[in-house]
């Protein structure tokens, strides 16, 4: 299906979201932290998105209970799943025809219990799910308290991390789990506790934003923590392509596109306090262009952005200024077909001379490659804050 893969980003995509008040860019008129609800996170937008919490103190033991705060329209979607590497012990939490579904096992059994009422209606909902031995109970909103258990079984239950929050990894839980309940949820999730203990700082993060709280408009929006999308294999880009997109900024620096070859040639796209530079290395040496627009990227109005390649010519247009720069012609040119950046580069992957300093903010829509629109949805990889097809609009 359409569903997005990923493979691990070269660098670990840790994310500590801060909880602090981020500068506000001098340059820029929109917030580049717009509303949200603290200790809360959006899921969704792509199959895999999810956190991962792999430095958990001790085992689970005999007894654990977990509380969680849920948010969601979704009737299908993993919200919580963990298990030991075979997958022959785990405990998760899902979401089916819009009712809760608590499972784990008891040696080969599953136990089972699924909530009377549907809890995908946009509001808030505490979840507590509790598993002792071969008993389980889940408690919604502080209320309803369901209760099952299975005869005790002699195995040992032995859970190994990550904990898998709001969807997991490619192929996890599909031995477990029914296929349309596997796929992450949409929505929010906030307030994640073990016995008691709030779990935050997820070891690795993919696809997830804050819980903005304002309206939202469709684009991918690339929030302040930082992150990046890879876009699938059918695009590319080489020597001779032309690429065009809308954003509308929230910082005036960052990296916008980049792609980059095995023997050092690149091409990079970025802003630079409110000035486009695109930078290229065709195997002779680096060259650039630059347009420094007369109306400010920043002004919370979407721009469009345009850049050709032709060889050694490299044309950006921004808005309506264009510039262009001729580079040296390389003789023996290699069309290498490189993977593309969109929104940030993994730090592994920057030289000095072409890191920006700090992640680029905001939203970007419309993204054509050759004239074919990419969906972000299908990304190779959409690695830290970033939310697929929607922005905050204020």
């Amino acid at each position: 299906g359409e569903k997005s893969k990923d493979a691990p980003s070269g660098d670990p995509a840790s994310l500590k979201f801060p909880e602090r008040n981020v500068p506000r860019d001098s340059y820029c008129h929109l917030s580049n932290s717009p509303r949200a609800i603290e200790h809360a996170y959006q899921y969704g937008g792509t199959a895999n998105s999810r956190q991962e919490f792999e430095h958990l103190k001790g085992d689970f033991g005999e007894k654990s209970q977990f509380s969680i705060r849920l948010k969601t329209r979704s009737s299908h979607g993993m919200i919580f799943y963990v298990s030991d590497q075979e997958e022959n012990d785990f405990m998760t939490l899902f979401l089916a025809h819009g009712r809760l579904v608590f499972m784990f096992n008891v040696g080969h059994k599953k136990l089972k219990i699924r909530s009377q009422e549907k809890y995908n209606d946009g509001l808030w909902h505490d979840v507590i799910f509790i598993r002792e031995k071969s008993s389980g109970r889940l408690i919604t909103d502080g209320l309803r308290v369901l209760e099952e258990s299975l005869p005790p079984s002699g195995a040992a239950w032995n859970i190994k991390g990550p904990i898998y929050l709001g969807g997991v990894a490619p192929g996890r839980a599909v031995k477990n789990v029914q296929i349309n309940s596997v796929y992450s949820f949409s929505g929010c999730l906030g307030n994640l506790q073990l016995n008691g203990a709030s779990i935050t700082s997820a070891s690795q993060t993919f696809s997830v934003t804050p819980c903005f709280e304002g309206p939202m408009e469709t684009g991918t929006y690339f929030s302040t923590e930082g992150g990046y999308v890879v876009l699938d294999e059918s695009f590319n880009i080489g020597l001779k392509f032309e690429i065009a997109f809308e954003v509308r900024p929230r910082s005036s620096s960052g990296t916008l596109v980049h792609g980059h070859s095995v023997n050092g040639e690149y091409l990079n796209v970025h802003m630079k306090k409110g000035q486009v530079l695109v930078k290229v290395n065709n195997g002779i040496r680096d060259f650039s262009t630059s347009v420094t627009p007369k109306q400010s990227l920043c002004d919370g109005k979407w721009h469009r952005i345009t850049v050709i390649r032709d060889s050694n010519v490299v044309q950006l247009d921004v808005d309506s200024e264009v510039n262009h720069v001729v580079g040296p012609l390389n003789p023996k040119p290699v069309d290498h077909r490189e993977p593309v950046f969109v929104g940030g580069v993994p730090e592994s992957l920057l030289t000095p001379r072409l890191a920006p300093g700090r992640p680029f903010t905001g939203c970007i829509r419309h993204f054509v490659i050759d004239g074919r629109p990419v969906s972000f949805s299908k990304a190779a990889l959409v690695s830290g804050a970033v939310s697929i097809n929607s922005c905050p609009a204020a």
